[in-house]
């Protein structure tokens, strides 16, 4: 394999970029777990208040609602664009035929999406990416100043916009009516807890078909994702990540502006969505989705420069450096969190089968526990093998030929 085509090695990663991707991997189990296990999908708003812990879990579903739901999804989509765009602009300068290398890799991950998707996981995220990283393709010649601006609003308004065309046409609130049934969920549910996976797996597509192609949620997501990418890969042509570690000081300057300003936006609207009509907060209320497109990006971006301070810093790299390994094997780490997911909720092989039977006060222990596996196995792999088992195969499948998995003994003993 010539030198112009090869896939990148460890030292030409940049270690911000895995961290974040780390990091960001936390809250989307967090929330991927909670919501497959939640309200009208495989529990029953009776079932989840008839739970001896409700008031504990709605607790911390706030909580969970103010710091990480949309906000690490927004981080992990924004850090697919950043990576896709770094490994265009590196191919295109080392006179690589970037296009057909990346429309491979953007390829496999849209057919390993739907499969992951249809097969396994219905809350799969990657067949949205794979859409948004063609778009990021198709669109690159547009002015990184367009980008911007084009991704701002994709952001902050297709979600909204598309859901609320879909809403006003009735077309949602048919389709809401049947998939979020108490006979839907119940049967979703038993399936899952007598671990007969092939007939969850069944209803979930139905449940998804009708739930999320039918009634515009992949339209919405894929407006939304491009948005986070289009950011993601203005930010990599800015050069801020690759060149994080020399110039600290605009992410100083962000951090608590954006950090702050994000958490007042977002508890404003959550303290006001249930207000009575007629009142003040009411009128609050009204303005709630502009409140949290608003809120999402600005805390996202907040805990990005956080992270990447730490990073960089003397005495606190520790705390996230960890982080990294997680993110260098991102995608290993994602389908196994959705193995993980898949296991707590059914009774599957060795499943604990809790589909029904808990909420978020349950499944945050689990997520924390699973993660922190993952924090070590991924720290112990990385340092024998150069790359993610998956990741190996995402690669040798790009360029066309196997690359070096087990690390040289000379990198070892340099570590």
């Amino acid at each position: 394999m010539s030198e112009a085509v090869a896939p990148i090695t460890a030292k030409d990663r940049v270690g911000e970029l895995d961290v974040l991707r780390g990091f960001a991997l936390l809250g989307v189990m967090t929330i991927n777990l909670w919501e497959f296990g939640g309200e009208s999908v495989t529990i029953t708003a009776d079932q989840l208040a008839a739970l001896p812990n409700a008031a504990l879990n709605s607790s911390i579903e706030f909580w969970l609602c103010l710091f990480v739901s949309d906000k690490a999804n927004t981080l992990f989509a924004c850090l697919f664009g950043m990576g896709f765009w770094i490994q265009m602009e590196r191919l295109e300068a080392r006179g690589a035929p970037f296009r057909s290398i990346y429309f491979r890799r953007a390829g496999i991950l849209l057919i390993f999406g739907w499969l992951h998707f249809f097969l396994l996981f219905s809350w799969d995220v990657l067949h949205v990416y794979g859409i948004a990283a063609f778009i990021l393709l198709f669109s690159r010649k547009l002015s990184a100043r367009t980008m911007l601006v084009v991704g701002g609003a994709l952001l902050l308004f297709a979600k909204p916009l598309i859901s609320g065309v879909f809403e006003w046409s009735g077309v949602s609130v048919t389709l809401d009516a049947i998939t979020s049934a108490d006979s839907e969920v119940l049967a979703r549910q038993a399936a899952a807890q007598s671990g007969d996976f092939v007939t969850f797996m069944g209803l979930m597509a139905e449940n998804n078909w009708l739930g999320w192609i039918m009634n515009g949620g992949l339209v919405a997501w894929i407006a939304y994702a491009t948005g986070r990418f289009y950011i993601g890969a203005w930010i990599a042509r800015k050069g801020w990540i690759q060149n994080a570690s020399t110039n600290l000081a605009p992410f100083r300057r962000v951090l608590w502006p954006t950090l702050v300003l994000g958490l007042a936006l977002e508890a404003t609207h959550l303290l006001t969505e249930n207000a009575e009509p007629g009142t003040t907060l009411s009128a609050i209320s009204a303005w709630g989705g502009i409140l949290h497109a608003l809120a999402t990006p600005l805390i996202a971006i907040g805990y990005g420069c956080a992270l990447i301070l730490l990073f960089n810093g003397r005495s606190a790299k520790w705390l996230v450096a960890p982080f990294g390994a997680v993110g260098r094997m991102a995608l290993t780490n994602y389908v196994l969190q959705s193995i993980a997911i898949v296991l707590i909720l059914t009774g599957v092989g060795p499943g604990l089968a809790l589909a029904g039977k808990a909420g978020i006060a349950t499944f945050l222990p689990l997520v924390a526990i699973f993660y922190g596996a993952q924090v070590l196995i991924s720290n112990f792999w990385l340092k024998r093998f150069s790359y993610g088992p998956l990741e190996w195969v995402w690669r040798a499948l790009t360029y066309g030929e196997r690359p070096a998995m087990r690390r040289s003994t000379s990198a070892m003993i340099a570590q």
